[in-house]
């Protein structure tokens, strides 16, 4: 949508993402864009999505996935063992291999899914980007090192 009929510039985008691996990840891929370079934010409140904006023409979407596509009992037990992490609680074996089984199924589902079943893209009318050194901890090696 940024690029119609042109080969895709990433040195001409930037992009918005929460810290998390899955969205942080794929915005980086997708678009090149890097906190390095100063073209990757980290905002909390993006929520499940991303914002992608052509540096060149300011031309800006906000892409998130539709209602209903990421389990809410995934995402239960994802906050659920947030939670007790950061509480300093341990979790259960099964808990551990319950919550990536569901992310494992989840990813082949986003994999195997037209683009337009999975996402609603909102296009963003005078979208400022501003780069901030907002850094997070990583929630994707919480349970790296839990027993099992």
């Amino acid at each position: 949508m940024l690029f119609p009929d042109q080969i895709i510039d990433r040195t001409d985008l930037r992009a918005v993402s929460k810290n998390g691996p899955c969205w942080v990840d794929t915005a980086s891929f997708m678009t090149g864009a890097r906190i390095n370079f100063k073209t990757l934010r980290i905002e909390a409140s993006i929520g499940d999505g991303f914002i992608i904006q052509r540096i060149s023409t300011g031309d800006a979407y906000k892409v998130h996935l539709k209602p209903g596509i990421f389990p809410a009992d995934q995402a239960e037990l994802e906050n659920r063992i947030r939670s007790q992490r950061a509480q300093g609680q341990p979790v259960t074996a099964e808990d551990i291999d319950r919550v990536e089984k569901m992310g494992d199924e989840l990813s082949m589902k986003l994999l195997s899914t037209p683009p337009e079943e999975l996402l609603d893209i909102e296009q963003l009318a005078d979208f400022k980007f501003q780069f901030a050194d907002m850094f997070g901890n990583r929630g994707d090696i919480i349970n790296k090192n839990m027993p099992r």
